[in-house]
């Protein structure tokens, strides 16, 4: 596809996403789904920062979450990058040995890149999840939710982000390099994990 998924309307964004077009995919729109969930709760440090009674550094906070969001922006039009990429690897000529070899050397590369591709999403999913615990801390009870919300798209996301790495690993032959991305996906699922529990968690308690 050309141009970037921000340039879309919802609608057309769902109407590509329920097509027959490869992209966007999971990854993609993984990483639209952590935007709008770091989104939420940027909201909601935003409404309590309006609040009379607001501590002095949520507005500090927010202007700090929403400083990463064109990071999560910027991971679903990677993940387009990265697919059509492979796939362009994919097409390149194979008649002789030379276009083998070519081509061989090609699409490792391009796994490895769209393998890179979703464990830097999920780094930034990561880091916007720590965010969203302090949100779920310092945001007022009446929207405390919204930053509930947000975490729980955000754990959802990044779940769905590594994902891509699972499908990548096996076009990876260079058993040191898939050791080590298979080693950053578990450390980045089970932070994130981890965060996004504690989050929920302190929600539901202030709601309580």
């Amino acid at each position: 596809m050309t141009g970037s998924l921000w340039d879309l309307s919802v609608r057309e964004l769902l109407a590509r996403t329920a097509s027959a077009d490869p992209t966007p995919g999971g990854g993609s729109v993984a990483a639209v789904s952590a935007a709008l969930g770091l989104g939420l709760a940027v909201m909601a440090l935003e409404v309590s920062r309006k609040r009379a009674d607001a501590a002095p550094e949520v507005a500090a906070l927010s202007d700090l979450l929403a400083a990463q969001l064109p990071g999560l922006e910027a991971a679903a039009d990677a993940d387009v990058a990265a697919f059509e990429t492979y796939m362009a690897a994919l097409r390149l000529p194979k008649a002789s040995d030379e276009d083998k070899a070519v081509r061989r050397a090609a699409l490792a590369r391009a796994a490895e890149g769209a393998t890179r591709s979703p464990l830097e999403a999920g780094r930034r999913i990561v880091t916007a999840l720590a965010g969203c615990l302090e949100a779920a801390r310092g945001s007022h009870a009446s929207v405390v939710s919204d930053a509930g919300a947000g975490a729980a798209l955000l754990g959802g996301a990044l779940r769905a982000t590594l994902l891509n790495v699972d499908v990548n690993l096996g076009a990876v032959k260079d058993a040191a390099l898939k050791a080590e991305f298979v080693a950053e996906r578990d450390r980045l699922l089970a932070e994130g994990a981890r965060l996004e529990s504690e989050i929920l968690h302190l929600t539901r308690e202030r709601l309580a």
